[in-house]
């Protein structure tokens, strides 16, 4: 009975090591993920500098970078498709947003970048589609809301996109300070 004990407790003892030890290179790994998970936002961040100084080709370089150490990423295809928006490259600015939305469907930036490459294209319907898409996953997105009235407002109807304007100003009222031709700067001022 002794022997039976003692079996038993190395037994135990040795799962603890196996647990223990298992422990650790599960940790491992998930701090090697998470580093990879860094590099990758690093190098996405800079990509977005150098889109930001007009740095195109820089910024693609980084894009192509990031995506080859976590191809699905994100992050990456909007930094992607917000450049080849720059350079007017709508279609594949498309390719681009679908990829971010396809890796992750609630990704309301993308969404709403890609409602304003299809309003680009003249594709009215699929832009609002993807707008209101924004709005339902973030109903505080002012951006979303001042998109669709634009389209709305083009299309004529006029109550809906200044409602959508105002609510959109509720949200971010520095927003009409970015969009100079605005109508409801015309509306508020005949209300006056």
């Amino acid at each position: 009975m002794n022997q039976n004990l003692q079996y038993q407790k190395t037994l135990a003892n040795n799962k603890l090591q196996n647990h223990t030890e298992l422990s650790v290179v599960k940790n491992d790994g998930l701090e090697s993920e998470k580093d990879e998970q860094d590099d990758v936002n690093a190098i996405n961040k800079l990509a977005e500098n150098y889109y930001n100084q007009g740095n195109f080709m820089e910024a693609i370089a980084l894009c192509q970078q990031a995506l080859k150490k976590q191809a699905n990423f994100a992050p990456v295809y909007k930094t992607l498709g917000n450049i080849l928006q720059a350079q007017n490259k709508i279609d594949a600015a498309i390719r681009a947003y679908s990829l971010a939305i396809k890796i992750n469907p609630n990704f309301f930036e993308a969404i709403v970048n890609l409602g304003s490459m299809f309003y680009k294209k003249g594709q009215i319907d699929t832009a609002m589609i993807n707008y209101r898409k924004a709005i339902k996953i973030k109903p505080d997105l002012a951006v979303a809301y001042w998109n669709l009235s634009k389209v709305l407002e083009e299309e004529g109807r006029f109550y809906e996109a200044f409602y959508l304007q105002e609510k959109a100003l509720q949200i971010q009222p520095s927003l009409i300070d970015n969009y100079q031709d605005s109508n409801f700067k015309k509306w508020n001022s005949l209300e006056s």
